[in-house]
């Protein structure tokens, strides 16, 4: 008949202190990744709409480009763009040369700053 080999008292687990050390740790390492992860989606969101005014203003000049007219008037107006509700603001200057003018477009969505681009017409 065999013996079987004697456990000690060491070898039988974990103690309470070893337990509750690596519980704290767990928690301090997911707390830390849950902040990262909300910072994350943050960032995400913001660039998001960045690109969807980025998109939203280009295609207000790219209209502009596209009319038979040129309308130099000053608009402003409302889009919707990925459940996006944004607003823009078309301006015309003045150029040094007499035969152009620049056209601004500025995109605005609440809580971001605004995106604006331009473009020369010749009148």
């Amino acid at each position: 008949m065999r013996k079987s080999p004697r456990v000690t008292d060491s070898a039988k687990g974990f103690t309470l202190i070893e337990t509750l050390v690596a519980l704290g740790i767990a928690a301090v390492a997911l707390t830390t990744l849950a902040g990262r992860l909300g910072v994350s989606a943050d960032t995400q969101r913001s660039l998001m709409a960045n690109a969807t005014m980025l998109e939203t203003a280009t295609n207000i000049l790219e209209q502009q480009r596209y009319e038979t007219t040129i309308n130099l008037s000053e608009r402003d107006g409302k889009e919707e763009a990925r459940g996006m509700q944004m607003t823009w603001r078309l301006t015309t200057e003045k150029t040094q040369l007499d035969q152009l003018v620049r056209q601004n477009v500025t995109v605005s969505f609440a809580g971001e700053p605004d995106v604006s681009l331009f473009m020369y017409h010749i009148k």
